[in-house]
């Protein structure tokens, strides 16, 4: 399996990958965006990383995908992305700002930071990822982002944890920023089902392209996981949504094969296998019935 960049497995991948900086560490690092070279990737593929990261837009405006949703970014915005969101960036104009990245061991022996990260709604799979900073709040932030960076790249033996502890202090505005922006919307019962649904099947490739299941799941076992039966679930996806739980799966599958033809060298067959056919010619009729091309057209 011969994986070029869109399945970046780490800090470093991820960097080399955008063509951007070198990090600071494997398993933290800041830069400004003006820290970057001319190389750095202006638009991208549709990629995984297995990373966290945070970014506050001082300047300049984008378009995203990040997870399940597409967002038009402007200044004054920040904005998360965790390991299990598929995403996607183009720089509609240059960007000013910061971009902290970390990994899973960052925060491992922190329990407060890793509780902080770990239950934060901006890193759900589901949830929206950009909150939009007033001016007064915006100024404190870029202190705060422009305070850990110049701790990250100062010569202090202790510069890491001082910088967990900065960190810890970002999470906590960005915790209390986002609330007020989102806790007053009210869910009613079937969003929260297809809320839910979305985050059993997002895991779920996330786990595939991560190898941690032998085999796709079927909509009865999400069903199962909601405690919904698998009629109702379809009832409330397709009033909600506009399609049946079986679209939904097939469309983020689809989108995984895309990702791959796109940007890796796999053969066909292997694709077919990483994403849980039983072999190539049902992962080519499937390709060909949602798309209208066969992979191998698609990827020329």
């Amino acid at each position: 399996m011969h994986l070029k960049t869109s399945y970046y497995k780490d800090i470093y991948a991820l960097l080399k990958g955008l063509k951007t900086v070198q990090p600071l560490s494997q398993d933290f690092h800041i830069h400004q965006f003006s820290d970057t070279p001319n190389t750095w990737i202006k638009e991208t593929s549709i990629f995984r990383s297995n990373t966290y990261s945070i970014i506050l837009l001082t300047k300049g405006e984008a378009k995203y995908k990040i997870g399940l949703s597409d967002y038009h970014i402007t200044a004054g915005s920040m904005y998360f992305q965790a390991p299990q969101h598929l995403r996607y960036y183009n720089r509609l104009s240059e960007w000013q700002g910061y971009v902290i990245v970390f990994m899973d061991g960052f925060f491992e022996n922190h329990p407060t930071l890793k509780r902080l990260v770990t239950a934060f709604d901006g890193f759900k799979i589901t949830s929206k990822v950009v909150v939009k900073l007033d001016d007064k709040v915006l100024s404190e932030t870029e202190q705060m982002f422009q305070h850990l960076y110049d701790i990250s790249y100062s010569t202090s033996v202790h510069r890491f944890e001082k910088a967990k502890s900065l960190l810890e202090l970002i999470m906590l505005q960005s915790r209390e920023h986002y609330n007020e922006l989102y806790q007053h919307q009210k869910e009613t019962k079937q969003h929260r089902i297809v809320k839910r649904f979305e985050e059993i099947v997002e895991e779920h490739l996330y786990d595939i392209t991560t190898n941690k299941v032998e085999r796709l799941i079927n909509i009865s076992e999400v069903a199962e996981q909601i405690n919904v039966n698998a009629t109702y679930l379809g009832e409330v996806l397709k009033k909600v949504t506009g399609k049946t739980p079986k679209e939904i799966l097939s469309d983020r599958i689809i989108l995984e094969a895309r990702s791959l033809l796109n940007n890796t060298d796999m053969a066909i067959n292997e694709i077919a296998y990483f994403l849980k056919f039983q072999d190539a010619s049902n992962f080519t009729k499937f390709f060909k019935q949602k798309t209208g091309i066969s992979p191998s057209k698609y990827r020329k």
